[in-house]
Parts: C-alpha cells; sequence; structure tokens
C-alpha cells in the first residue's frame, strides 16, 4: 500500500471534490437537455410516443380488461401529465443535491433550486410555441413545478431524516 503524505493526500481530495461538483452540474444540464429534446418533438411525433406509452401502461398494468370502455385519449392525456410531473420531480432532484454539494442548503438551497425549476418550466413552455403544433400551457407550468416542489421538498425531508439518525446514533 502506498502512504501519501497530507499535502499529496488534501491535494487529490481537492480534485475528487471538484469533480464530483462538476459532475453534479453535467447531471443537472443533462437533465435540462432532455426535457429540451422531449419539448422539442413536434406534437405529432410527441403524441405518437405517448400513445405508445399509453398503450403499454394500459396493457401491462391491468386497466384495460374485455368489458372495459377504455378511452385512451383520455388515459394519453393522463400519461402525458405525468411525463411532466416526473420529469421536474428528477430535475428539482438533481438541481438540488447539486447545489449540496456547493454548500447551498437549507431553505435557500430550497428556494433556489426551486426558482430555477419554475423558471425553465417556463422557458420550456415558451420554446413550445416555436415547434411544430405545440403550444404553451400555464397548466403544465403548475405541473412541472408540482413535480420540482415534491421533488425538492422529499430530498431535504430525506437528509434531514439521514442526518438526524446519524446525530441520534452518535450520542
Amino acid at each position: 500500500m502506498v502512504k501519501l503524505n497530507a499535502g499529496c493526500r488534501k491535494e487529490i481530495e481537492g480534485w475528487a471534490a471538484f469533480m464530483n461538483k462538476k459532475v453534479a452540474w453535467a447531471v443537472v444540464v443533462f437533465w435540462m437537455f432532455i426535457i429540451f429534446c422531449l419539448s422539442h418533438q413536434p406534437a405529432n411525433v410527441s403524441n405518437v410516443l405517448s400513445t405508445d406509452v399509453a398503450k403499454v401502461v394500459a396493457q401491462n398494468f391491468g386497466f384495460v380488461s374485455a368489458s372495459d370502455d377504455f378511452n385512451l385519449i383520455s388515459f394519453n392525456s393522463l400519461i402525458r401529465k405525468f411525463a411532466h410531473f416526473m420529469l421536474y420531480f428528477v430535475l428539482g432532484i438533481v438541481l438540488v443535491s447539486t447545489l449540496r454539494k456547493l454548500g447551498v442548503t437549507g431553505i435557500k438551497g430550497m428556494i433556489l433550486s426551486i426558482l430555477v425549476c419554475v423558471l425553465y418550466a417556463i422557458t420550456d413552455e415558451w420554446h413550445q410555441l416555436f415547434v411544430d403544433g405545440r403550444g404553451a400551457q400555464w397548466s403544465d407550468v403548475a405541473i412541472d413545478s408540482a413535480g420540482a416542489i415534491i421533488g425538492i421538498a422529499g430530498m431535504v425531508g430525506i437528509d434531514w431524516i439521514v442526518r438526524s439518525v446519524r446525530l441520534a446514533s452518535v450520542k
């Protein structure tokens, strides 16, 4: 085993922390890019994708049986709204986690994460105004924002529970 002097070890730890922050930001940017790409699909392409997902979910999770009067159009709309929620739920989690790595924690980290997610949701809807067959909806901004807020609050809550358990076990 190679022993490192304190200065060398500190340099390696600093580099690792620096890279960890860069990777965390790369994940945030990558997830925003995924959201952008999905929003940039023309309406007909986006609808085919969500309809295919709705069919798979309906068939594999028992929503459809021979006697059901199943409305695929309504279910597709529900799937699309759920996708909005989940995309921003994940964005909220990765963003608040990244800010925590930078030392932006507590209420400040939560508020900053929420602001970034809500602003991104607004710009995402605005972007859709320029995509063939798409439009902007305030209800989508609200759903996106709700997903982000719940993801952020959940992540902060889990972090608080973990820290509380660790502190309790030390005492």
